[in-house]
């Protein structure tokens, strides 16, 4: 007894017992998992199989179509991981963007007072999320992606130099350049004037005690600062970088752009090359060949079609596009789909000079035969010139142009000998393709447009059917859920609210905007977080279409090397770190829209 009180024993005290059982319980956990990591250990060891990640340091050899950074297969294990990581990262932002976007346009519609709106977004929602996700990704990828688009010579153009085939969509793109370290430091300062004016304006609201926004005007000034900024730095010291050449191979119609370390004027093997720098490159005189095709293409046949690298008329003095043999000129004539590359070769039956539908085949009176197929064709091109892009290593491609009249390949070798060409350089020497090579100056960012020099995309971002199937099927998956979430979070407003809205004289889509909506949020996001969650988690069935992600690369590393244990422990670590940043940021902002109560 102390002071009149008894002391308890510490084995009768509630507070004490809770420790110790807790850190008892701890215990047996760490010790269980002792065992079971000594056991798995051991039995991996006695297996010959990796037990640890020293394997992420050895050769990959995976060959990756689509990757966010530059990958060869000669990189380590470590980085296509990191490849995977980030691809799959692509597929869950921009899935949560689109499917937020389209989820909330389909729960608004299905409160439509427009009985044909509201049917069919109920259509839509009662439909798809009653159909297995991998059924909708198989659909995309082999119902829609791989039949249907155009081939690759023969893309559909859509406005702002956008390209669309079946080796997916290609975009115009900024690249920082050599010049974009220049531009730091307004960056830095237009983003500490747009937080010092962000702090001043929303306290400014907060002692008028009236709404504001109090990020727009901040918004628009620190634009300005870095606008301001950009002109300065492409104005001011807009040099090359000393020693920066280009390697230029006329026949392959390839070059790299390089720091010439030591002044050979050749690429060595420990010259580092330079990435997004503009090029201008000029041919004086070269030629292009191709045979007509009989193809099927976007569930159709298509004969007699012929196709070369597409040349804008733009682009070149003059272009001349005729039959390399003259029996050929004398039986058949040209029809331009698109001139000069995309055509059709047919014979003039009807003698009306002009070409009619079916006189690319070889007997119009019956359309099952095939029509001329192997007729060669050869484009003559004078004064061509090109601004490309060098992609993130260093390299670029044109055309692959041949002397009029020459043999496009000799035996054991190339017919055009190596050849380096510099800013200045002048029209090559060597038997070939007369070539310049100007490098451009550019500013810190430089905008890639894509080119089809031969036949895959180069230049500008390039997204490929396998990503956009896997995409559009888990946007459109997601945003059925999405849908009733926002249905279910309006519909929680109370009536009240809206009618008080009206009787204040506000219009339905400012008390949508304004009063119903903002406290609907309040409901919605808190289940929209697990449905981002599913989103990222689903992608994990990106092998229904061939596309390269996390759960792809990491099985291919786990198969390759055995390390199955070590591979699914990446693999568990990767899915949660991408999930508890996601629920951590959203569940910030839900706290900033949840009601502050006494």
């Amino acid at each position: 007894m102390a002071n009149g009180r008894t002391r308890i024993p510490f084995y009768r005290n509630v507070k004490i017992l809770g420790v110790l059982a807790q850190s008892v319980f701890v215990m047996v956990l760490l010790i269980g998992a002792a065992i079971l990591f000594t056991n798995v250990n051991s039995a991996l060891k006695k297996s010959n199989l990796p037990a640890d990640f020293t394997f992420l340091d050895d050769r990959a050899g995976i060959p990756i179509a689509e990757s966010a950074i530059r990958y060869e297969t000669d990189n380590t294990y470590l980085r296509a991981w990191v490849i995977g990581f980030l691809n799959t990262l692509k597929v869950a932002l921009v899935g949560v963007t689109l499917a937020s976007l389209l989820g909330v346009l389909l729960g608004v519609m299905r409160l439509s007072r427009n009985w044909l709106i509201r049917q069919l977004a109920t259509i839509y929602v009662e439909t798809v999320r009653n159909i297995p996700l991998a059924v909708q990704i198989v659909f995309w990828f082999t119902a829609v992606f791989t039949p249907i688009p155009p081939r690759i010579l023969n893309p559909i153009e859509l406005p702002g130099g956008i390209f669309f085939s079946n080796q997916g969509i290609a975009l115009p793109w900024l690249y920082p350049t050599y010049r974009f370290a220049a531009w730091n430091s307004w960056l830095l300062l237009a983003l500490l004037v747009f937080l010092g004016l962000f702090l001043w304006r929303r306290r400014q609201i907060w002692l008028a005690d009236r709404p504001g926004n109090p990020w727009l005007l901040p918004l628009a000034v620190g634009l300005l600062v870095a606008a301001v900024g950009y002109g300065v730095v492409e104005r001011s010291g807009n040099v090359l970088p000393e020693g920066i050449a280009a390697d230029f191979l006329p026949d392959r119609g390839r070059g790299t752009v390089y720091l010439d370390a030591d002044g050979n004027g050749r690429l060595g093997t420990s010259e580092h090359s330079v990435p997004f720098v503009s090029l201008t490159i000029g041919i004086s005189e070269g030629q292009l060949e191709t045979t007509t095709q009989n193809l099927t293409e976007s569930k159709g046949d298509v004969n007699s079609t012929f196709r070369f690298p597409p040349i804008e008329e733009g682009e070149a003095e003059r272009i001349e596009v005729g039959f390399a043999s003259p029996v050929d000129a004398e039986g058949y004539d040209l029809h331009f789909l698109r001139y000069p590359s995309v055509g059709l070769v047919y014979q003039d039956h009807n003698a009306n000079g002009n070409f009619d539908s079916g006189e690319e085949l070889v007997d119009p009176a019956d359309p099952t035969k095939k029509g001329f197929s192997g007729v060669k064709l050869v484009m003559t091109v004078s004064g061509f010139e090109r601004t490309v892009i060098a992609d993130r290593d260093g390299g670029f491609r044109v055309p692959r142009f041949e002397l009029p009249g020459a043999e496009a390949q000799v035996e054991g070798g190339n017919a055009n000998p190596f050849s380096v060409f510099r800013p200045t350089a002048a029209p090559s020497e060597a038997e070939g393709v007369e070539a310049v090579i100007t490098l451009n100056k550019t500013g810190p960012l430089v905008l890639s447009r894509p080119e089809i020099p031969v036949s895959e995309y180069v230049g500008g971002i390039r997204l490929t059917t396998s990503y956009l199937a896997l995409l559009i099927a888990l946007v459109i998956y997601t945003a059925s859920f999405i849908a009733e979430i926002v249905r279910g979070g309006i519909q929680a407003v109370p009536k009240g609210q809206s009618e008080a809205a009206k009787s204040l004289g506000l219009s339905d889509s400012q008390t949508f905007s304004l009063v119903i909506f903002p406290q609907a949020l309040r409901i919605i996001l808190p289940p929209m977080i697990s449905q981002y969650l599913n989103l990222t988690k689903n992608s994990s069935l990106a092998p229904l279409a061939a596309y390269g992600e996390l759960f792809v690369i990491t099985s291919i590393i786990a198969n390759q090397t055995g390390a199955s244990i070590p591979a699914a422990t990446m693999l568990i670590v990767s899915y949660l770190s991408i999930s508890l940043s996601f629920a951590f940021v959203l569940n910030i902002v839900n706290e900033r829209f949840a009601l502050v109560e006494r």
